[in-house]
């Protein structure tokens, strides 16, 4: 998931990431297993937290099917641009959820709260393309997902 994250790589799980909470309890993995439809998938500037981008408001969709066996297929179709995949791991622990894609050596990690059918994962730290020079800025990835 080249890394220009401007809608034609996937998004969601490419770049470097940190630990993004605490020690608080959060959904179990059961509850959160399933096929979620994305509401938002929102990058935000780290140095300017007002500049944001959700690329479901911006036309595009996405899927997430998180696994009970601790697999995840995560598909994205930005607005006019081709559908991409990504697979991987994932496991939970309390209220953070580490996402391990695919042929990578690095993982995301995600503040996660399910309310109802809504699951929300925030804070991830990854990089995003917001004034298309090619040069990625620093961001944080937020999801919000139906059920």
């Amino acid at each position: 998931m080249g890394v220009k994250r401007s809608g034609s790589s996937l998004l969601l799980f490419l770049g470097a990431a940190v630990a993004c909470g605490g020690d608080g309890v959060g959904p179990s993995p059961d509850e959160i297993a399933g096929t979620w439809t994305a509401t938002k998938v929102e990058y935000v500037s780290v140095s300017q937290p007002v500049q944001t981008v959700d690329l479901i408001a911006q036309g595009g969709t996405a899927t997430l099917v998180l696994n009970a066996a601790g697999t995840y297929t995560f598909t994205l179709t930005p607005n006019g641009e081709p559908t991409v995949v990504d697979n991987g791991d994932w496991e939970l622990d309390g209220d953070i959820i580490t996402v391990m894609p695919n042929g990578t050596n690095f993982e995301l990690q995600f503040d996660v709260a399910l309310s109802g059918n809504t699951l929300s994962l925030s804070g991830a730290d990854t990089e995003y393309d917001f004034d298309g020079d090619q040069q990625n800025e620093d961001a944080k990835l937020n999801l919000v997902l139906v059920r």
